[in-house]
């Protein structure tokens, strides 16, 4: 196996063993494969979702939905019906394309004889395990805070738990997708060193360099189709809890809505701890989005290493007349993620999500108003003929 999965090996084997990638490293066979205990997970990863969903979805309604507004309400509703299908979805859509993740997995993360021959030193800019780790400590920090806050009621103690393995579950999909994306970076920085080395000086070693990069490149297109749906999701959920982040922070300042205002220091707490839960899934779609810009910036960067290929020696020549092809070729070339081809995953993705919560925001601030001018009280004025409405 590569120095990449060996350095990110306990977070592959916990994605394996709740079905979030569909295969596991045989060392026997030096391959990653789909065997039997994968299958295994699969089944239990099911049997234990939909329960687990249907007690959410109940406890959620029971506790939060009926109490609210039906402005809040509805978000509510949208917010747990993309939880659910994001956990869903994620299973499923690795167990649809499980032979694509496994080739995936074989191209990207097995050993390179000609790039991981070198003395095995990995770029600690690559490492995402510290990511990984701070991520699920301010998850675990805040669901603490929470159960310290929280009356001693079971429902309310299931629905914060709950509310946890949510977060874990979606953190899972996020660095699955990252860790596959920057490994397609690992190994263009590995093809950039290559070519700039003094190994490539034979022709048939720069051909090794350009089919290599012909290999990974493809596995970008791989990854979208494996794990864009998922991803896709993601920035959904992404948009609806910054919505309400936003909204919140509307009604704890509008002076006219008393009811939201806070008044005690340890409200503020209370309130400020709760937006930051709210913040994390942000987190998680800048740590995609990073990824996936960089990894795009990585590929051109070691595309257009090729164009300074002016050995003499090699004039006219089979490799000359490669490399000459291989650029054309990348002009045309696309080279960044997408979500299922709705749109690319880079920094204009930022700017969508901003427009669409501000735009969202505004709606659900309309219908806000909307319903307190109809379930306020109008006043009447009574007339010998009847009852009239006062101006």
């Amino acid at each position: 196996m590569s120095s990449f999965f060996q350095c990110h090996s306990r977070l592959f084997s916990t994605a394996s063993v709740v079905y979030f990638i569909s295969c596991s490293y045989n060392s026997q066979t030096g391959r990653f494969e789909a065997q039997n205990k994968n299958l295994l997970s699969f089944a239990l990863s099911i049997l234990i979702a939909v329960p687990f969903w249907l007690m959410d979805i109940q406890i959620m309604d029971k506790l939060y939905i009926r109490t609210m507004s039906p402005v809040l309400a509805t978000v509510a509703i949208l917010e747990l019906a993309i939880y659910i299908s994001l956990a869903i979805c994620a299973i499923l859509n690795v167990f649809v394309n499980r032979r694509r993740i496994t080739k995936l997995m074989n191209v990207v993360f097995r050993f390179d004889w000609l790039l991981d021959r070198s003395d095995g030193s990995f770029d600690d800019r690559y490492n995402d395990n510290r990511r990984f780790v701070g991520v699920i400590s301010l998850a675990l920090v805040l669901f603490c805070y929470k159960l310290t806050e929280m009356t001693n009621s079971v429902a309310n103690f299931t629905l914060a738990m709950l509310t946890f393995l949510r977060f874990l579950a979606t953190c899972l999909t996020v660095f699955v997708h990252r860790l596959c994306v920057r490994a397609i970076a690992w190994r263009m920085v590995q093809l950039q060193e290559l070519y700039c080395s003094s190994l490539v000086q034979l022709d048939h070693q720069l051909l090794y360099f350009l089919k290599r990069f012909d290999r990974y490149y493809a596995q970008m297109a791989n990854v979208d189709r494996c794990f864009s749906l998922p991803i896709l999701l993601v920035f959904l959920l992404v948009m609806v809890e910054l919505v309400y982040l936003l909204y919140e922070c509307y009604l704890l300042f509008m002076p006219n809505d008393t009811t939201s205002m806070v008044d005690k220091p340890a409200d503020y707490i209370n309130w400020i701890m709760y937006q930051m839960w709210q913040m994390q899934y942000a987190l998680l779609s800048y740590l995609t989005i990073s990824a996936c810009r960089d990894a795009t910036i990585q590929v051109e960067e070691t595309a257009r290493c090729t164009r300074y290929f002016d050995d003499y020696r090699l004039q006219n020549t089979r490799a000359a007349k490669q490399v000459q092809k291989f650029l054309l070729k990348n002009l045309h070339q696309k080279k960044k993620f997408s979500a299922c081809g709705f749109f690319d995953i880079d920094n204009t993705v930022i700017y969508m999500v901003f427009s669409s919560i501000v735009t969202y925001l505004v709606i659900l601030i309309q219908f806000k108003q909307l319903e307190n001018d109809l379930t306020q009280p109008v006043p009447y004025n009574g007339t010998a003929n009847g009852t009239t409405e006062a101006p």
